[in-house]
């Protein structure tokens, strides 16, 4: 990182996201006590609304800290479709995208992700990634469609498996509120909210040896990913039986 392409995108998505996500819309966190203080092999997990997700979640887990620090800002792995454009189309949707990836999500450190050649395939490079970087992951693969929390795709399963990072489970709510599936225009005065997890302790799940079969590989990958969104699913009060939580407001918690 470093240069003036990065401190006009980085300058840019700062001033962005705060507007939206602090002065348009109110964004509560909860957990920032659960933020590692390390920037290696660190990997975040998130259940997934809006392609808003990890912009707000930066702003509430690293702003201030990454203005003054940028090598805590973390790396998103994201649809190549979505913020790079599809690299065989001619629409212009897509030129415009292709530009925007390669001259402003990239100085923020977004890492395209090719949904159509499977996750699988792509794991080494995540990998490399995760050795000196903090890495943003969604463990469902795509949007929520129906507001609920998917299934685990195999990919981050075998991506924790492999490295064996610092996995920091995320549950966020209100992101789908504000730019959801279908919307162009991203919506105000909503409320966010942000549950940062402690770092899980995924060992007794990872003792197992590495099945031959692939079918079983696929399923021992997919539990991996699975057993992460239960505790995703969980960090929100509304789905516990006990007392909610208290909340914090954006960066009151410690």
């Amino acid at each position: 990182m470093g240069g003036i392409g990065f401190s006009l995108a980085f300058g840019a998505a700062t001033a962005g996201s705060i507007l939206l996500f602090r002065m348009l819309n109110r964004t509560r966190v909860h957990g920032l006590r659960n933020i590692p203080t390390r920037h290696d092999n660190v990997l975040y997990c998130l259940n997934h609304n809006s392609i808003l997700d990890n912009f707000a979640f930066e702003v509430a887990a690293y702003i201030p800290k990454i203005l003054f620090r940028p090598r805590y800002l973390p790396i998103s792995l994201a649809d190549r479709k979505n913020f790079f454009g599809d690299p065989d189309s001619r629409k212009f949707k897509d030129q415009v995208l292709r530009l925007l990836g390669r001259h402003f999500f990239r100085h923020l450190k977004a890492h395209p992700v090719d949904r159509r050649s499977g996750d699988l395939e792509q794991v080494e490079q995540w990998i490399e990634l995760l050795k000196e970087n903090i890495v943003i992951v969604f463990p469902e693969g795509t949007r929520t469609r129906t507001g609920e929390i998917g299934p685990g795709k195999p990919g981050v399963g075998k991506l924790i498996y492999d490295a064996r990072p610092t996995v920091i489970p995320v549950h966020m709510t209100g992101t789908g509120e504000v730019l959801g599936v279908g919307m162009r225009i991203p919506d105000v005065f909503k409320t966010i909210e942000v549950f940062i997890g402690e770092p899980m302790d995924l060992e007794t799940l990872l003792h197992h040896p590495l099945p031959e079969d692939r079918k079983e590989q696929l399923a021992y990958y997919a539990e991996i990913s699975d057993a992460v969104l239960d505790v995703i699913r969980e960090l929100n009060p509304a789905f516990k039986k006990g007392p909610s939580e208290s909340a914090g407001s954006l960066g009151g918690e410690s």
